[in-house]
């Protein structure tokens, strides 16, 4: 009986919208949880260049690091003009003690979590108003 209703009301058409709408909703919110995640509870410790990438924007320094558990990872820098420690040198990483692969090097500012909060609402939002619309609200 339901599916007749969406057929016949056309509301099936809006259907993969809206779950499309909500899927990158949840992915973005997700990114955005991770982000705020190194900034609010981030540990600083120190690691040591061990490679450098080139990017089109610049140069990346990758950077070794142990968490507080004994485990290594690395991590990777936004890309600079110029790198921002020389392989061997000691680099400051900020890391999610609750997952020690989730780390940055700083500088860390907000404005990356704040955008992807941002855009989470704006495809959550209509996504919503869609479901509510579809299930007849």
């Amino acid at each position: 009986m339901a599916s007749a209703y969406l057929a016949a009301s056309g509301s099936a058409y809006f259907l993969p919208h809206t779950l499309v709408l909500l899927g990158g909703s949840g992915v973005l919110a997700f990114m955005a949880q991770r982000a705020f995640a190194v900034r609010v509870r981030g540990v600083r410790v120190t690691g040591v260049c061990v490679r450098h990438t080139f990017a089109k924007d610049g140069v990346a320094v990758i950077v070794r690091y142990e968490a507080a558990s004994g485990e290594k990872f690395t991590c990777l820098s936004q890309p600079a003009a110029v790198a921002c420690a020389r392989i061997g040198e000691p680099v400051d990483v900020v890391y999610d003690p609750r997952r020690p692969k989730n780390a940055e090097v700083p500088p860390i500012g907000y404005g990356m979590a704040y955008i992807l909060s941002t855009l989470a609402l704006l495809f959550g939002v209509p996504g919503l108003g869609l479901l509510y619309w579809i299930v007849g609200g």
